[in-house]
């Protein structure tokens, strides 16, 4: 019987070239009787970086402690993986991390186990722990001047509460001091970071409850430095962390922006911005409201605060139906407000009410329009209901004459 293992390194290495990275290590694996050469023969060389984000999402949530371990062997991790992101990974510890340890060239490390532009937040929370992983990164950061880390993305769960006592606020504060020997300036103002007293509180690491765990001034995806004052007119801020997947972006990499409703900051691919039609303020998706009765126009969206201010819209008092700013000024049909009794009734509530013997004359003003055009509407439709009928007997009248004419 032929075994896939029994076919030649070669060929398997050509048909590994066709899987993504992980999956190419993972076929690796499989195949643990070979030698090191064979395995990394299958699995390839290039492995500055590893995102199981670049496999399936239900097999990157089965695979095991063992797995990891295993695929960071097979690439020899330790002396070639600079970046590593464990996207999706919700099923480990974190002990298959270890052929990571006392590592020299690893440069990022992402435990956070979503993807880009995904919530921080799981549901359930996943079993990744501080006392399988700390130690592999605290043996990374002991290498002292050795060490080529940058960048730590913690996942949520250890950071959504602030904990002086912890194992984790401990080993924040170790790694603070390790990021703050290396002597980093501001890519644009050249200001020592994070010793300046205009770049915040003093750390290279957010350690007030305000994203507690997340890095100051480093760029997720280029890692590059900028303090908290510097900007610019195209992208603002240099460098801005967004509220919903909890990652720092330098404006060249990522557009973060800034609700005035909600107060909270968001990659544009996160939480898409929109403009209000009212204020014409940026603001986010879950700040805004769309709705007007009249169903105007559907790229229309008005900001919490116009809504509340009640500058958007207008609500009738009978029915509490609600309709745009515009459509009030220009709708005979929408909500109108009487200078004569003061009520805000849309057209077919203040015509109800005339009918039911109202009395405020500059509300029969206002209905009058609106009973001029139903009747003229009632007479265009009792005008075409005619029409088909003398169609229906004009053609009953030829019918008749066809046959009279047979007989």
């Amino acid at each position: 019987m032929m075994y896939l293992s029994n076919l030649p390194t070669g060929a398997l290495a050509h048909v590994s070239s066709y899987l993504a990275a992980p999956s190419r290590a993972l076929f690796a694996v499989a195949l643990d009787h070979r030698d090191v050469d064979s395995s990394s023969a299958i699995a390839g060389d290039d492995w500055e970086a590893l995102d199981f984000g670049d496999i399936e999402k239900d097999l990157a949530a089965k695979l095991s402690d063992d797995d990891i371990r295993g695929v960071l062997l097979s690439i020899d991790a330790v002396n070639n993986l600079k970046r590593l992101r464990l996207t999706n990974c919700i099923n480990i510890s974190g002990a298959g991390l270890d052929p990571l340890r006392g590592s020299t060239i690893i440069q990022h490390i992402d435990l956070s186990l979503v993807g880009d532009h995904e919530s921080a937040k799981l549901d359930p929370e996943p079993p990744i722990s501080c006392a399988e992983v700390l130690p592999i990164l605290d043996s990374i950061i002991e290498r002292g001047e050795d060490c080529s880390l940058e960048h730590l993305q913690f996942p949520n769960e250890w950071r959504k509460e602030r904990n002086t006592e912890s194992d984790f606020h401990a080993f924040l504060t170790r790694y603070n001091d390790y990021l703050s020997r290396q002597a980093v300036v501001c890519l644009k103002c050249r200001c020592n970071l994070p010793g300046d007293e205009r770049t915040g509180d003093g750390h290279m690491l957010r350690m007030s409850d305000y994203q507690y765990g997340t890095q100051n001034f480093t760029c997720y995806d280029c890692m590059k430095k900028y303090c908290d004052e510097c900007d610019n007119d195209l992208f603002g801020c240099y460098i801005n962390v967004c509220d919903r997947c909890e990652r720092s972006y330098c404006g060249h990499c990522q557009t973060v922006y800034y609700c005035e409703c909600c107060e909270n900051s968001y990659c544009v691919d996160c939480v898409d911005s929109k403009q209000c039609s009212q204020c014409e303020m940026k603001t986010c998706l879950n700040c805004v409201v769309t709705g007007c009765h009249n169903n105007c126009d559907a790229g229309k969206i008005w900001c919490l605060y116009c809504v509340e201010d009640e500058n958007a819209f207008s609500s009738c008092k009978d029915c509490n139906e609600r309709y745009c700013g515009d459509c009030c000024d220009s709708d005979i049909h929408a909500v109108k407000s009487c200078v004569g009794c003061k009520k805000d009734l849309c057209s077919q509530c203040r015509v109800n009410r005339c009918k039911d013997g109202g009395n405020c004359t500059k509300c029969y003003q206002l209905a009058f329009p609106v009973l001029l055009e139903s009747k003229e509407r009632q007479h265009q439709e009792m005008q075409a209901e005619n029409d088909n009928q003398r169609n229906e007997i004009n053609q009953l009248k030829r019918k008749v004459k066809d046959l009279s004419n047979k007989f």
